[in-house]
């Protein structure tokens, strides 16, 4: 029987089976094949092409076979031809019917990445008897950095069909270099009653194929129990192969199936872009995967539709964006032309593509180095080119030239089929349970305070004499950060490097050899390695005990990210940021280790932690914008086993003294946003205790558009999963922080909260400086210096805040100040597709509820309609004691009894208490029995969130319908 200590709850299961899917997929024949050369018992099948194909196999075979139509990536089961039929497999003697019938249409299903799936094999194989089916699979486990085996009952479609289900799931995190032990096959065997002997050989074959092909799934749906012999057999399987390991796996990659595919995409991966064709009329060029994902989703924001998303890479050449503009062009539905570029290199390639483009209008925005020449060049150059360098501005530009795009009948049919599911992202039940095969903790938390480099950091390259670290030595030294030397494996024995320039610091050829030569061991490393070599360049810093390890490296292969994990977790001196990430930068101490754009950042205040390193540049321009500037900066990554996870980053910025506001930008893909969220009430609810204040967050999550299903550029960003964008949203936003729509709201989000709470000065003239400036950018007549004094002093007369009045002008086109200001600011603040206004949510430490909210915005002549999940529904209580109460004492006993806030009476003998609602008569009980109080009165109450902002959309009542309409 289990022993009760290899039984423990997971936190979700769902950690173990989101996004597998990394990256391209196996014919279920091919896989049949390649499973029975590693010992595994599998069912008898054969491909046909033609329906006479089909009658033919069956027969061969013999007796009733299964026929199954092959389409990539597989979802065969549950989709649908164009023609209605089911694409369940049918059961048949003959097979010649159904087999002419699918052969040559189109397969829609939830497992299909694009809405043209043309259906050309049939698979035929043996149908088996069976008297018990099974789900096996082995997946990769992103909280863990490890394999896990899962296994269930049958009756699922696939391994997304497990996650929230209350099904009787075992998860098993595997140790990658001792595999499935004795102890895994005895409790798998004695919970699922089946052969010890057959297990362990089905196991075994499975696990070492999945190391030797650098698999990412592997899943035997069903793997059945024959009725009369009692065979364990491997029905039908799934295999999913890592495209980094490419190289390694020349063999199995030579089974790939281009002609499921589409020719534009395979042309893009030629050139090394990452091109996904959408359903819209504007063309789109962005280099950064995470600024590629923000910008579809701002043209989705504002009411237009992207043609395609396209990534030309962070570190893209002139040569691959004439490639891009090519492929866009070649999109005949495309009318506008979108570019967001980080950085005004591209330029002259942009104009130069402009001439050919035969009347399609086009969006410029650059933003980074060199950006303000690039644009200036734009605008003289004569063509139809229109320049912007507001995020917003440029999005709006571009729907605006576009007009209106109808989806293709296919695309409305993959909408439908979207909008019918929904999230089901949920915590693990009862019956699902998670058994440590050996210790796997998800992060290391002695190693966090690692993340924050200092002007004494030292900083040692590995790969010191390439190309790519030479040039970023250059720059890193001229930026002020202490470098003592490299290593570079090329060379044999101690030499200067060969740059002049750089000649004055050591390169060695070993890491150990090099520690050993300098009087003290470097802080940190910067490893600038090819993919392929990073994790042994990783493994030689942890091995060498540097506290810091920045791998920057992109398309590191997931099986070597399984043995650098695990060394990770078998110490406490390492950190490690990446791989594929931009590094980390701390501006008030010049301290740069990674890719980063230094010249953008400046010192000051804002934390940011982000998976993408665009993404993070652009928040970084909109910090410095402001005046805010940057204290600490951590892009962790878009891999999915990272070193470090967007949680631990968020701590690094919560404990930097340094850091008054923190900016976190996430994505689709994995559950860390939702881990993130997690730790920040966690952060919260200590920091009730100790009377203390939360950092103001900024948060936002890209992808929120990406069809389902795809690699959006980002190894870890996997479209269509479970949490999806929305939920990672709604976690954000229940833990406090406040959310932007695109890059450009970063900035001004973030001084707004920074302010608001008092963690900056607020410059009265600076403030109305930057609200004319605001206004002229939008194409409104800035108001008087003593207009807005007149606007502010009415302002805080009617309650509101001077935030309110500052973004409502800012944002407005042309502000009319006729009438009554008031009225006319809070209807204009609604005007854009972000329609948030922030408006104080405390008086004097007291709460105030959703009516109070309500008079509050009347009383200025609008009318409020909050969003529900900016108020907390809570049960309270009265309490009334007879003698003083201890704050100290009821603190600790109020959160020990599951409460949620508490407020002690002038009077120091009367406490009210918030709780969830439906906890209120417990804790009421409780509360009265423990601190022998009184109970008076309860009620369920909406309660703005203490020490934060509230969102409110103000608007008049002639404009909401209107609004209600657009959206």
């Amino acid at each position: 029987m289990l022993r009760p200590s290899l039984l423990q709850r997971s936190r979700s299961v769902v950690q173990v089976f989101r996004f597998h899917a990394r990256f391209f997929s196996l014919r279920k024949h091919q896989t049949q094949d390649i499973l029975a050369q590693y010992g595994i018992p599998v069912s008898r099948a054969r491909l046909a092409t033609r329906p006479a194909d089909v009658a033919g196999d069956i027969h061969e075979i013999g007796g009733i076979c299964t026929t199954e139509s092959q389409v990539l990536p597989r979802g065969n089961g549950t989709g649908t031809f164009e023609d209605g039929t089911k694409g369940e497999s049918r059961r048949s003697s003959k097979g010649r019917k159904f087999s002419s019938k699918i052969l040559s249409q189109t397969l829609f299903s939830h497992q299909t990445l694009t809405h043209d799936r043309l259906s050309q094999y049939v698979n035929v194989a043996k149908h088996l008897n069976t008297g018990h089916d099974l789900f096996l699979a082995i997946t990769t486990d992103r909280s863990n950095g490890c394999p896990s085996l899962v296994m269930s009952h049958g009756g699922v479609s696939g391994i997304e069909g497990l996650a929230g289900d209350d099904l009787n799931v075992l998860k098993v995190p595997l140790n990658y270099a001792e595999g499935v032990t004795e102890e895994t096959i005895t409790i798998l065997s004695e919970r699922f009653a089946l052969d010890r002997k057959q297990l362990t050989t089905i196991l075994q074959g499975l696990l070492t194929f999945y190391k030797k092909s650098d698999a990412t799934l592997i899943e035997i749906n069903p793997l059945i129990r024959e009725s009369e012999s009692g065979r364990l057999i491997c029905a039908s399987s799934k295999i999913s192969i890592d495209d980094a390991a490419f190289k390694h796996q020349s063999q199995i990659f030579s089974l790939r199936d281009k002609s499921q595919e589409m020719a534009v995409e395979l042309e893009a991966e030629k050139h090394g872009l990452v091109y996904i064709q959408l359903e819209g009329n504007i063309g789109c060029l962005v280099n950064g995967a995470g600024l590629a994902m923000a910008t579809n989703d701002a043209v989705a924001e504002y009411g237009g539709r992207c043609a395609n998303f396209l990534d030309g890479g962070g570190q893209a050449t002139k040569e691959t964006m004439v490639k891009a503009f090519e492929l866009i062009l070649n999109d005949k539905r495309v009318n506008t032309i979108l570019v967001n570029i980080y950085g005004g290199k591209f330029t002259e390639s942009i104009i130069a593509a402009a001439q050919n483009f035969h009347g399609i209008p086009m969006v410029v925005r650059l933003q980074g180095t060199n950006s303000a020449v690039g644009q200036k060049m734009i605008a003289e150059s004569g063509l139809k080119l229109f320049a912007e360098d507001d995020f917003g501005s440029a999005v709006k530009k571009a729907i605006q030239l576009a007009g209106p795009s109808r989806p293709s009948p296919g695309a409305i049919l993959s909408k439908a089929t979207a909008s019918s599911r929904s999230s089901r992202f949920t915590k693990t039940s009862a019956s699902q349970q998670f058994m440590p095969a050996y210790p796997c903790s998800p992060s290391i938390p002695s190693t966090i305070s690692n993340l924050n480099v200092g002007p004494d950091t030292q900083v040692i390259y590995q790969g010191f004499t390439g190309k790519a670290a030479t040039s970023n030595a250059l720059a890193t030294v001229a930026y002020g950060t202490q470098i003592m030397g490299g290593v570079s494996p090329s060379i044999h024995s101690f030499c200067p490097h060969p740059n002049p320039f750089l000649s004055h610091l050591p390169v060695f050829p070993t890491l150990r050899t090099a520690i050993s030569s300098f009087p003290s061991k470097p802080h940190a490393t910067a490893v600038l390695v090819p993919a392929l070599h990073a994790a042994s360049a990783i493994l030689e810093a942890i091995e060498a005990e540097i506290p810091l390890i920045v791998s920057v490296a992109e398309h590191v292969p997931l099986h070597d990210m399984f043995r650098v994990q695990a060394a990770l977790r078998s110490q406490s001196t390492s950190r490690l940021v990446g791989p594929n990430c931009p590094g980390v930068i701390a501006p008030p101490a010049k301290c740069r280790i990674g890719i980063m754009p230094h010249l953008q950042y400046r010192a000051g205040c804002v934390g940011i932690v982000s998976k993408s390193g665009t993404l993070s540049y652009e928040a970084v321009g909109a910090t410095t914008n402001v005046g805010l500037g940057q204290s600490l900066c951590i892009g962790v990554g878009g891999d999915m086993l990272p070193g470090t996870s967007l949680r631990e980053g968020l701590e690094a910025l919560l404990r930097d003294e340094a850091t008054k506001g923190i900016v976190l930008l996430g994505e689709i893909g994995g559950e860390a946003e939702i881990e993130a969220a997690e730790f920040l009430k966690e952060w919260d609810r200590e920091a009730v205790r100790k009377r203390g204040r939360r950092k103001p967050v900024v948060g936002m999550i890209t992808g929120r558009t990406a069809p389902k299903g795809r690699v959006m550029g980002h190894a870890g960003a996997v479209a269509g999963g479970i949490p999806t964008a929305g939920d990672k949203i709604k976690a954000l936003e229940d833990a406090g922080v406040t959310i932007a729509v695109h890059p450009g709201e970063i900035g001004n989000l973030m001084r707004a909260l920074l302010e608001r709470e008092g963690l900056i000065p607020v410059e009265e003239e600076q403030r109305k400086d930057r609200i004319q400036e605001a206004v002229k950018k939008n194409g409104g007549d800035p108001t008087s210096n003593s207009e807005l004094s007149t606007l502010m002093a009415q302002a805080k007369k009617a309650g509101l805040p001077k935030d309110l009045i500052e973004r409502a002008i800012a944002r407005g086109k042309g502000v009319s100040l006729s009438g009554d200001p008031l009225q006319t600011l809070t209807v204009e603040a609604m005007l854009p597709a972000s329609v948030s206004t922030i408006i104080e949510c405390q008086t004097d430490n007291k709460k105030r509820t959703l009516e109070d909210l309500r008079l509050l915005v009347k009383e200025a002549g609008g009318m409020v309609t909050p969003t529900s999940h900016l108020f907390d529904r809570r049960g309270h209580i009265n309490l009334a004691s007879e003698h003083e109460l201890e704050e100290e004492k009821v603190m600790d006993q109020v959160l020990e009894a599951g409460a949620v806030d508490m407020d002690i009476g002038e009077d120091k003998k009367s406490l009210s208490v918030y709780t969830e609602p439906n906890e209120t008569a417990s804790i009421a009980h409780s509360l009265s029995s423990s601190l022998n109080l009184t109970r008076g009165s309860s009620e369920i109450v909406w309660v703005a969130r203490p020490d934060s902002a509230i969102n409110m959309e103000v608007v008049d009542e002639e404009r909401r319908q209107a609004l209600h309409e657009v959206r």
